[in-house]
C-alpha cells in the first residue's frame, strides 16, 4: 500500500536532518520541499525532491493530494505562523519523533512538534506546539516547553524550568531547575541560566546575564 504523501515546509540543513526522521519512521512518502524565501530555488531539487515556492503553494499541494505539512526550519515564531497559515488552508501540521529519543510514557507533545535523536524527556514534561527539541537535549522532569520554543543541540534544563513561547535556548546552553525563560527571549550557545530571564531578552554568558532586549523575531 502506498504511503500518503506529505511536504516538508522548509529546505535548508535542519529540513534535511526532519526529512531524515520522516524516512526513520516509514509513515510517510515526501512529496517535495516548500521554500517561501528564496522563491528563486522554484524548479530546482532538495534531497532528490522538487522545491516548491511562491504564493500558489498551497493549491499545488492540494492538486498533488498533500494533507500533511511537517516544519522543517528554525525560526521561532515563524513556525508558529506557518502553522496558523496550514490550519486555515486546512492542512494538519505532523509531529515527529525520532525513533532514538527516548520520552516518558507521561510526557505531553503537541502538534506539529519535532524532536530529535538523542533527546531524553523525562516524566511529568509537557512539551507545546511547533516547537523543536533539537539532538541530543534534556528536558528534566516536571519541565514546561511552550509552543514555538527551539531547545537546541546539547541543552540540558533542570527539573521544573519554564520556557516560555518562541524563546531560543542556544547549543550547549544549561538551565538551573525551577527557573523560567521568558517569552521570544534569546539565550547564547554555551550558556549556564542560574537565574529567571525576561521576556523579550538577549542574555548569554556563564553565568548568563541580560545584555539587552530582543527587538526582532527569530
Amino acid at each position: 500500500m502506498a504511503k500518503p504523501p506529505i511536504a516538508i515546509w522548509g529546505a535548508s540543513g535542519h529540513a534535511l536532518v526532519v526529512s531524515d526522521i520522516v524516512k526513520l519512521r516509514g509513515q510517510y512518502e515526501i512529496g517535495g520541499f516548500i521554500d517561501d524565501v528564496n522563491i528563486n530555488r522554484k524548479g530546482e531539487t532538495f534531497a532528490d525532491k522538487p522545491i516548491w515556492t511562491g504564493g500558489e503553494v498551497f493549491s499545488l499541494l492540494k492538486q498533488k493530494g498533500i494533507e500533511h505539512v511537517v516544519l522543517g526550519f528554525g525560526h521561532c515564531s515563524g513556525r508558529v505562523d506557518v502553522a496558523d497559515r496550514l490550519k486555515r488552508n486546512g492542512f494538519r501540521v505532523l509531529t515527529v519523533i525520532h525513533p532514538d529519543a527516548v520520552i516518558s510514557s507521561n510526557v505531553t507533545i503537541g502538534e506539529g512538534t519535532i524532536v530529535m535523536a538523542g533527546v531524553i524527556i523525562d516524566p511529568g514534561c509537557k512539551i507545546g506546539r511547533y516547537a523543536v527539541i533539537n539532538n541530543s537535549a534534556i528536558i528534566s522532569h516536571g519541565s514546561t516547553i511552550d509552543d514555538g520554543v527551539h531547545i537546541c543541540p546539547g541543552v540540558s534544563l533542570g527539573g521544573n524550568v519554564h520556557v516560555e513561547p518562541c524563546s531560543w535556548i542556544g547549543i550547549g546552553s544549561c538551565v538551573t531547575e525551577d527557573l523560567c525563560v521568558g517569552a521570544r527571549s534569546y539565550v547564547g550557545a554555551g550558556s549556564v541560566v542560574i537565574r529567571d530571564i525576561p521576556s523579550d531578552s538577549l542574555a548569554y554568558g556563564n553565568p548568563a546575564r541580560v545584555k539587552g532586549k530582543i527587538t526582532t523575531s527569530f
